[in-house]
Parts: structure tokens; sequence; C-alpha cells
């Protein structure tokens, strides 16, 4: 029951049916499932909360310090109400962190949660695609009109880009997503001795590569470009990936041509996410420990940062910052880590899977970096996911465990490479900003 509830939810999530009929909106369906799935997996969630279990999941207390970051980044400044508010709706995305980490605990119903993300992630793409060729109408989902000037010559152009729904009506939040299920089916499609079957994932697949192209997103591109490199070199090694890159940059230059692959900080829309990188980063020196308050940077600038790190580090503060910052570095660090020590990881899908995991955790967290997602559900999602996968790591007795436990010297590591992120963000805007 607690595994169907959190199918729900996740269903839910990906197709957002109350943002897409109006009739379902009172009914608060995502509240609901997460009830639901409060109520069957409570026991579990609460041993997961205990001092013991805390101290061998620091990636978990990442996310509770998350929390508690932007409780106190409103508190320093008085604001009960936003304090409450905000730390409200951060709870959710605690909890389903904590719930993907309870329900996926078996690497059947790990696998199980993989083909469900394709299956949800396709019923939105082929709306949204309907919706983005005018063959339905779907406010919801309506096509976002980017508007680009030509600073030569001043000239105005627009043109669409492919939107989802809710949380999805972002062409660079929809990317991210499809990066992840194009991922999911490469997984399904290399599955050894799978037959003529594997072949069907060629299916969603191809409809997520076109309704990727459609949102025309830089950050989604990147993300899937560093998915695809890091899944290449964890296959068949770096050296033995480098033809393969030199015959796939002009295929990539082809196929995504256009704005995708048009990256430029000098001028236009990139040097202007430069130029908020330098607002934000001056912020977090106004603000230090707490930042300005979660939420509240369009307040003391523009638009938000444009860089999920220096957004975090400016609304958070070093605090919130470093716990953000960590729960990344923790995910990706000790997935690095058990590549040493794979054996060890008994089932032998999740031991395939494993390159595909880390390509999924680096190619979103590359993707963030030209986006401000600090407190989205498929942040916590993918940390989840690394979660998860690590909770199958068995290490044999006469073996040194690979994975860290919160301890003295750990939060010292933590807070230096937080630290150095933060200092690196700033030299890296201060290379790349152009003056006047």
């Amino acid at each position: 029951m607690a595994y169907a509830f959190f199918t729900m939810l996740n269903g839910i999530l990906f197709i957002r049916p109350g943002d897409l009929f109006a009739a379902l909106e009172p009914f608060a369906l995502y509240q609901l499932m997460i009830l639901g799935c409060l109520a069957t997996t409570y026991t579990e969630l609460l041993a997961r909360l205990r001092g013991d279990s805390l101290f061998k999941n620091p990636l978990t207390v990442c996310i509770l310090g998350m929390l508690a970051a932007i409780i106190l980044s409103h508190m320093q400044f008085g604001s009960i109400y936003d304090a409450r508010m905000s730390g409200f709706d951060f709870s959710k995305k605690v909890i389903y962190f904590l719930l993907l980490l309870c329900n996926l605990d078996t690497p059947k119903k790990y696998q199980h949660f993989l083909d469900y993300l394709v299956i949800f992630t396709l019923v939105a793409s082929v709306l949204a695609l309907l919706q983005y060729y005018q063959l339905i109408d779907l406010p919801a989902m309506a096509a976002y009109e980017q508007l680009e000037i030509d600073e030569e010559t001043g000239e105005v152009t627009s043109f669409p880009r492919l939107c989802g729904a809710g949380m999805f009506n972002d062409p660079n939040d929809v990317c991210l997503l499809l990066a992840i299920a194009m991922l999911t089916c490469i997984y399904r499609i290399t599955t050894p001795n799978g037959g003529s079957a594997r072949y069907f994932w060629f299916v969603p697949f191809s409809v997520f590569l076109l309704a990727f192209i459609q949102t025309k997103s830089r950050g989604g591109f990147l993300s899937l470009m560093v998915g695809l490199n890091v899944l290449l070199v964890s296959r068949i090694g770096f050296r033995r990936s480098i033809p393969i890159w030199m015959a796939g940059i002009p295929v990539v230059l082809v196929v995504f041509g256009g704005r995708m692959t048009n990256i430029d900080v000098e001028e236009g829309t990139g040097q202007d996410r430069v130029q908020l990188w330098r607002e934000a980063l001056y912020l977090v020196r106004e603000e230090p420990l707490f930042g300005v308050g979660q939420g509240m940077i369009t307040e003391y600038m523009p638009l938000v940062a444009h860089n999920s790190y220096i957004h975090a580090f400016a609304e958070l503060g070093i605090f919130g910052g470093t716990c953000f910052v960590s729960a990344i570095f923790l995910a990706i660090s000790q997935l690095f880590a058990i590549r040493k020590t794979e054996l060890y990881i008994q089932d032998p899908e999740m031991r395939r899977f494993h390159p595909y995991i880390l390509a999924m955790t680096c190619g979103f967290f590359s993707g963030v970096f030209f986006l401000s997602r600090v407190y989205i559900e498929p942040t916590y999602m993918v940390l989840g996911m690394a979660g998860a996968y690590l909770q199958q790591v068995t290490v044999k007795p006469d073996t040194q465990n690979p994975l860290p436990v919160l301890n003295s010297s750990l939060f010292t590591r933590l807070v230096g490479i937080s630290l150095g992120v933060l200092l690196a963000l700033e030299i890296v805007s201060r290379i790349l900003v152009r003056q006047g």
C-alpha cells in the first residue's frame, strides 16, 4: 500500500492533473497523496530521523539543514509568518526526499520507479507536444514566447518554447526532467539479453528527444551533454571516449543546433546571467550568515540569480549554501566512491545502473548551474534517487566502508568545500563579467 501511494504521488507530481484541469484543483491531490504516504510509511520515516540513522546518512542531515536554513533566513529579520510559510512549503520537499529513501529500499522497487518515471514523463511530454503544436487546448501548458533582441540591429524576435504544467511550466524545468528520462531509456535499451522488447524504449526516447529540442533550453542541453559524457566515460573509459566525441560533435550540432548550442557569456542573455551572479554574490557579503531570506532575492535585484549555488548562498547565507552544496557533493562523491567497490552491490541490475545514476546526478547538477532550482521537487528527487541507490551498497566485513559518516572531520571538510565553491564562483563571475 505504501508503494502504491508513493507511485500515485509521483504520477501527480509529473503529470500535474490539478493544474491541467481546474475542476481537480480543489481536491489538493498532491497533498492527499503525501498524507497517504505518511500514514503508511511513518514508522520507517521516523526511524530515519533517529540520531543513529542520521549519523550514517549525512546527506539526509544536509537536507534537514536546508529546512533549518530557510526558517532561520526569515527568523533573523523577525518575520515569523514568512518563516512558518516557507518552512511548511519546503517541508513537503523534505518529506518527498525521505519518502524516496523509504520506498526505494529494494532493487525491485527502484527498478519499478524508473519505469514509472518514464511513463509519467511520457504522458506529460505527449500532452506538452500536443499543446505546443496546437492540437489541443490546455492553457496550463501554453508555450513560452521567448523574446530575443539583436544587440547590433536592435531587432526583436520571438519564438515558442515547449512548457509543461505546474512546476514544469518553464522550458528549463521540463528539459532537466527529460534529460533524466532519456538516460533512463538508454539504460533500458542497453539491457543485456533484453531481446527485441528492449527496443520498445526507443519510442519514449524519441518523444523525449523531440520535446527536449522544442524546449530550446541551454541549461537542459548542458545537463544532457554532461550526463551523456559521464555515462560514456564511466562505461568505456576516457581514452576510448575520445573518438566517439570527435564523431559525435557534428551530430550534436545538427540535432541541437540553434539557440541550445549558442552558449555565449560575452553578450546577450549569457552576460545578463553573469551580471545577476555578481549582484547575488554582493548580497552574500551583505547578509553572510543566513542570507536575505528564502524567496526574497527579487526584493534586492530584478531577477533570480540564475545559478542554484549562488542563489542558495544569497538567500540562505553561508549556512544554507553550505547545506545545499554539501548535499550535492555528498551525493556525487559517494557515487564515485563506490565505483571501486561496485561488486558489493549485490543486485546485478542495480550494479549495471551505477554509471546511469552517476550520469543523472552529475548532469542535473550541472544544468542547475545556469538555473535557480534550489527549492523544487526534482532537485530533491535526484538527491533522493542517489541516496536510495547508495542504500543498495553492501560492504564485506573486512572491507573499509567508502561512504562517510557524520563526524567533525566530515563537517570540517564539507564547510571547506562549500567555502571553496563560493570563492570559485566569486572568481569565475569576476572573470566573466563585462564591465560597463
